[in-house]
């Protein structure tokens, strides 16, 4: 089986050469680099290019290596894009460019892709670093294979596994016949994509070995900070999710959990923020769900009240995160 694994690469010169080195280095030999270059101003590309360059010595793995160019920077939903587009793997792997893997990732997620016929979405554990700060869990009631449309819906759109599109195996057949490409211009594009995913998904594998290393750097700096692009995009992602509604149930209730969740958590961070645009922002949905409360009846008790929750005075707002929390146990 060979495995695609896609880096878009954009002004991460400090991460780049440890992100490479975690590919070439692993267990598992049938591996196509992917390498998107997406028009960056450092040094990131020189550093890549003459790492996978290298002639001999420990990395001189039979890896296939390709090195695509955009003209202009186009952000990471674009460089994926151009990666899937020119993947041959019979799966692709998102991975960032500030991130690595452990030695046996890939070959303990097509190990499990093998053991389960070849679902269409092999997930591993994600480990955070630096240690100490929360992990992207997988929940621990869920088994390792998911099989059936209904319930792999509900095991994304539920959030039992992370919605990040790195560290999932996914068949690339899968992604392409379903046009499961990602929005370009957006922030939290993972959001949106997930989402995309979960209507036509069939079988979903699952090995609890830690197959990602997610590695804070500066993303810990700027990730919550909400921004006007950031706004923009969580506006695009609701209302694109809502145009996209199912007409039958439960997938049509699990997608309204997903956006009614979605809002409550982003409602919180301007809140927490003190965000100029709070309360125009909070308006905006409130009058974008409300006509998901003539459907709240079908709704499990927490998604109800997180619903409702989105109604309260701002003051309040304290108790509706902790019933997003806990939405997601």
């Amino acid at each position: 089986m060979k495995v695609s694994v896609i880096i878009p690469v954009y002004n991460t010169a400090p991460y780049i050469e440890r992100c490479l080195y975690s590919v070439l280095r692993q267990s598992y030999n049938n591996i196509e680099i992917i390498l998107v270059d997406d028009y960056g101003t450092d040094n990131s590309m020189v550093l890549a290019t003459r790492l996978l360059e290298t002639p001999s010595g420990e990395n001189a793995k039979p890896l296939s290596r390709k090195i695509l160019h955009h003209t202009e920077n186009r952000g990471l939903s674009a460089a994926r894009n151009t990666g899937l587009d020119a993947s041959t793997g019979d799966y692709v792997f998102f991975l960032d460019s500030d991130d690595e893997l452990p030695p046996h990732a890939i070959e303990n997620l097509v190990r499990t892709a093998d053991l389960y016929s070849h679902p269409h979405l092999v997930c591993g554990r994600v480990d955070v670093l630096p240690h100490g700060n929360k992990a992207l869990e997988i929940n621990e009631k869920l088994p390792d294979y998911i099989e059936g449309n209904e319930a792999s819906s509900h095991t994304i759109l539920r959030r039992n596994i992370p919605i990040m599109a790195c560290n999932k195996l996914v068949n690339r057949e899968f992604l392409q016949a379903n046009d499961l490409y990602f929005k370009e211009g957006l922030i939290h594009e993972d959001n949106l994509w997930s989402f995309q995913m979960a209507g036509p998904i069939h079988n979903i594998a699952i090995t609890r070995q830690i197959t990602y290393l997610y590695h804070l750097n500066k993303k810990g700096l700027t990730l919550e900070r909400v921004t006007p692009q950031r706004l923009e995009s969580i506006k695009t992602i609701i209302t694109t999710q809502i145009e996209m509604l199912a007409q039958e149930r439960p997938l049509r209730t699990l997608q309204q959990a997903y956006i009614i969740f979605t809002a409550a958590w982003f409602r919180n961070l301007m809140y927490e923020q003190s965000h100029t645009e709070f309360y125009k922002m909070q308006q905006w949905i409130r009058t974008t769900l409300r006509p998901f409360g003539r459907e709240i009846h079908y709704h499990h008790l927490k998604s109800h009240l997180l619903y409702h929750a989105l109604y309260l005075p701002p003051t309040l707002l304290r108790a509706g995160k902790n019933l997003r929390d806990s939405a997601q146990h």
